[in-house]
């Protein structure tokens, strides 16, 4: 039993999920291993620290691979394609209790580039607690497609290329989206911003 536990975890994602189609448990339980506690973390920030809902959500999309791993698009990595599904399962959450109006409006992604170093340098010099409260309390006013590409962008440090294959959306709106959320986190966290 340990020999094949090693063999799974020397295998890629992709392999595993070939493994999965072909029936091998330990193949799906070497994929929950590695992917379940980044992709709760996930779900909590998304589903506004509601962790009963984010297990459940995380119990519904290991279901759905477990019952039909051909829907992997093996011509994707499978991190950007699970996280991917992740994100469409919050989107019909949020559809599903209306809690975001649809908005066809993007704020033009402006010239000037997002400083995130800035903002991220003046984070680690706060009050960590406070500041995370004050973070998540902004992140949850903000629309949920905003929300997301902070997320994926500055927690799951993914690519502005992956996050806009997540959102099937322009990399463009995305840009858009970090910017806009950029300047409304800016001026909600702004006392923790020094003066120097």
């Amino acid at each position: 039993m340990p020999q094949q536990t090693g063999k799974y975890a020397l295998l890629s994602d992709e392999e595993l999920m070939f493994c999965v189609s072909t029936g091998e448990v330990l193949a799906f339980d070497e994929i929950y291993f590695r992917y379940s506690k980044r992709l709760l973390g996930y779900y909590i920030r998304m589903l506004n620290f509601d962790r009963e809902l984010a297990q459940d959500a995380l119990q519904d999309l290991f279901l759905k691979i477990a019952e039909a791993p051909e829907k992997f698009d093996k011509t994707r990595s499978f991190k950007t394609w699970i996280f991917s599904v992740a994100s469409n399962s919050c989107k019909n959450f949020y559809r599903h209790k209306k809690i975001v109006s649809e908005s066809h409006e993007e704020i033009k992604y402006s010239a000037e580039s997002i400083n995130d170093s800035a903002f991220l340098n003046a984070a680690s010099k706060m009050d960590a607690l406070m500041f995370r409260k004050m973070l998540e309390e902004a992140l949850n006013e903000l629309p949920a497609e905003k929300k997301e590409a902070f997320i994926l962008k500055y927690q799951e440090e993914k690519t502005i290329a992956e996050i806009a294959f997540i959102q099937d959306c322009p990399e463009g709106s995305v840009k858009s989206r970090l910017h806009y959320t950029i300047k409304v986190l800016e001026e909600k966290l702004k006392i923790f911003k020094p003066l120097n």
